[in-house]
């Protein structure tokens, strides 16, 4: 009788477990997705297109603010309970990607920028960042695209050439400001797609700090899933009220990260990820533009001031902004 119950309990966990399997999505913006357009934007656009593909089959959807696109490869690499995805950066490598722990669903979400922000005087733009490398303090989230995007300038660019940016790791607007302001030479950088009505970069304007797109001609070279936006706003006037302040920065489309399915401890629910895969793929591009809520008609207008250019005139255009004042 004792082995039978025994038995029946390992069952009913068993049981609870497999109902128990949820879908998380990893966005941005930790520590609670406020302003985050990768969470508030791109997120919920993802998170609507997954519930409707999750509706018939009864799984709960939960978007989470996370640290940012290399946090969301390894978390989706580490899930072995719910089915994961998350969202990432284009131009970057992730070691789950390459390992074969996490796939990569779509390639051409909305387009992510290249910003900074900072309250130094002596560095009013992205030139005098280079020329003043080693005394600048990049203030990024750990694990986020923006910490993996300032590595790989350093590895590419020649200006930087046996350099290693220096780093304090901040998480949540409050405490990237605070470290702004409270450190000489420390830079903001934000990469992630960009909210001129909201967010990190639009409250640093607001701020009186000074906001500048991070240029890499030699980054470029390396990958054509770069392209430079002559008009990536920070600011947006509505109306006809006021003009809508621009930077030149460089870009990429954002992707959509899947985890494995054979991962998943569920053998039901790996199925369902399949077939939610490859729903995904199968996907329009402009299904992962929200729809609904306060951040659809932005994105949209701000998808419109967006200017893509090939490799070759990116490259040139990169090198003649970088060597001026802007």
């Amino acid at each position: 009788m004792k082995r039978l119950l025994a038995i029946t309990a390992v069952l009913a966990t068993t049981l609870t477990a497999a109902q128990a399997t949820e879908i998380v999505i990893y966005t941005g913006g930790a520590p609670t997705g406020a302003g985050s357009t990768y969470h508030n934007g791109m997120g919920q656009a993802v998170e609507e297109q997954i519930r409707k593909l999750a509706e018939p089959f009864g799984y709960d959807v939960r978007r989470v603010p996370s640290g940012g696109a290399v946090a969301n490869a390894a978390a989706c690499a580490k899930e072995t309970e719910n089915i994961c995805f998350g969202i990432g950066q284009g131009g970057l490598e992730y070691a789950p990607v390459t390992d074969g722990a996490v796939q990569i669903v779509r390639n051409d979400l909305p387009g992510e920028c290249a910003m900074a922000f900072t309250n130094e005087p002596r560095l009013p733009n992205w030139k005098s960042v280079l020329a003043n490398a080693e005394r600048v303090t990049f203030v990024v989230p750990e694990g986020s695209g923006s910490e993996a995007f300032i590595r790989k300038v350093f590895e590419a660019e020649p200006a930087l050439q046996g350099k290693s940016p220096n780093f304090e790791y901040a998480s949540g607007q409050d405490a990237i400001f605070e470290a702004i302001r409270s450190k000489r030479g420390a830079l903001g950088v934000f990469y992630a797609y960009p909210n001129p009505t909201a967010g990190m970069v639009n409250a640093a304007a607001k701020d009186g700090m000074t906001v500048m797109g991070i240029l890499a001609p030699a980054v470029a070279k390396e990958s054509n899933d770069y392209y430079l936006n002559r008009k990536a706003p920070y600011e947006l006037s509505w109306m006809g009220l006021g003009e809508t302040k621009t930077v030149p920065a460089m870009c990429s489309k954002a992707l959509l990260f899947a985890g494995e399915p054979s991962k998943l401890n569920d053998t039901w629910a790996q199925g369902d990820y399949e077939e939610f895969i490859a729903k995904l793929k199968a996907l329009p591009a402009d299904a992962f533009v929200p729809q609904d809520g306060p951040l659809a008609k932005l994105m949209r207008e701000v998808e419109s001031l967006s200017d893509e250019y090939g490799v070759s005139e990116m490259v040139t255009d990169l090198d003649r902004q970088v060597q001026e004042k802007f």
